[in-house]
């Protein structure tokens, strides 16, 4: 049997207030193709369906379509409600859409949904455990010190399944998993996950394969078969430096007296997105000629800028040249920070207003206006002062 493992489609999210829809619509298309391609009988989505408990009407139209793609290509879909998402939402019309294939499992209550499906091999035993905190689990296991111990309370979660160690299993979670202590590779805006939520990887011992979700990077957990598949598109500029990947899990025979997990073997595939995410350095001038050269002008880039000085309308030209650029910084504010105050000698009441500007300009940078910022500074100063010399009804004051 052949399963693709998905987690974070974070359907509806914006990055810097762009929104990701067509992004998402273009790599959810593509597992698709993937799925159809190798063959893939069941997908899997380990939690973050939507960016938020309430999605946008559009963002549910897309996961709907994936959904109804997904189906009419033959795939079973199993997915499980993220931290991200509403169980209650995530549930609902479950029992028609169990009918087609889709199983999207009931909020929690004492008991983790079960799906069976057989191959040539025999039976296969999917787990669909939701996110789950220590208050979602503590009045079914009144007799087990929970507390608010993450791994004691999906220990208790697991421990109540009726697992037949002679089938392979299955299981679907979405937490925060470490493994002898050590968490997950996180990008830098994830670092706030964890802590005390984290979950031993110790208490997925009994599944042959552990599909992950919640981590946006890629990569095992203490076994080859407990991962993340991280999310399909880059969700920050932290991710820039990641690669992004489906991962393809085939389960073969499992015979008596195998480890748990030896029957699995997997693959990861590179997925290619409508847009990268990049971050770009070098002068204005330098970055203008690194998009005119590079094929990749539509991507969504941060662009920290190495001037000496911050230039005049940068972010209009880099969108001239790179449309979806995001973000812009210098990388010198340290040392515009550090440098050493100029003293202002002359009188400000002989000094014009340009006059009074360069100088407050150079007491601050260190450096005199240039002849185009000065020019600038002119045209700007002249438009305020013809404002100001005309009364609230736009006629010059005085005027009858």
């Amino acid at each position: 049997m052949k399963v693709l493992h998905v987690s974070d489609l974070h359907i509806g999210k914006r990055v810097n207030g762009m929104s990701m829809l067509d992004d998402q619509r273009y790599i959810l298309r593509q597992i698709l193709d993937i799925a159809e391609k190798r063959q893939v009988s069941v997908l899997l989505i380990a939690g973050d369906v939507y960016d938020k408990a309430s999605p946008s009407a559009e963002a549910v139209t897309v996961f709907d379509a994936f959904l109804t793609d997904a189906v009419a290509a033959g795939l079973r879909v199993l997915a499980i409600p993220g931290n991200h998402d509403s169980a209650e939402r995530i549930a609902y019309a479950q029992g028609l859409l169990e009918k087609q294939g889709v199983c999207l499992p009931p909020v929690y209550a004492g008991e983790v949904e079960r799906v069976e499906l057989e191959d040539e091999h025999g039976p296969v035993e999917f787990w669909l455990l939701p996110f789950l905190k220590p208050g979602d689990v503590r009045r079914f296991f009144p007799d087990e010190e929970i507390g608010d111990d993450y791994s004691a309370a999906l220990r208790a979660v697991l421990g109540a399944c009726a697992i037949d160690q002679g089938k392979r299993n299955v299981v679907l979670s979405h937490q925060l998993v470490t493994a002898y202590g050590t968490a997950p590779d996180r990008a830098d805006d994830e670092i706030k996950l964890g802590g005390m939520d984290n979950v031993d990887v110790s208490v997925y011992d009994a599944f042959d394969y552990v599909a992950l979700g919640h981590v946006h990077r890629p990569q095992r957990v203490g076994r080859d078969t407990v991962r993340y598949s991280g999310s399909p598109l880059k969700y920050s500029f932290s991710e820039a430096r990641y690669g992004k990947s489906v991962a393809l899990i085939e389960l073969g025979e499992k015979k008596p007296g195998d480890d748990v997990g030896e029957c699995v073997s997997f693959e990861l595939i590179p997925l290619v997105p409508l847009h990268d995410v990049r971050e770009v350095r070098g002068t204005l001038a330098d970055v203008l000629a690194m998009g005119t050269a590079h094929d990749a002008s539509q991507d969504y880039l941060h662009i920290t800028l190495s001037d000496e000085h911050p230039q005049l309308d940068a972010m209009a030209k880099i969108h001239e040249v790179f449309p979806n650029a995001m973000m812009l910084d210098y990388d010198n504010v340290t040392v515009l920070i550090d440098r050493p105050q100029t003293q202002l000698t002359a009188d400000p009441d002989s000094m014009d207003t340009l006059d009074l500007f360069g100088a407050f300009y150079e007491s601050q940078v260190g450096n005199s206006l240039d002849d185009e910022q000065r020019g600038f500074a002119r045209k700007l100063i002249a438009k305020v002062e013809d404002s100001a010399a005309k009364g609230p009804d736009g006629q010059e004051e005085g005027a009858q």
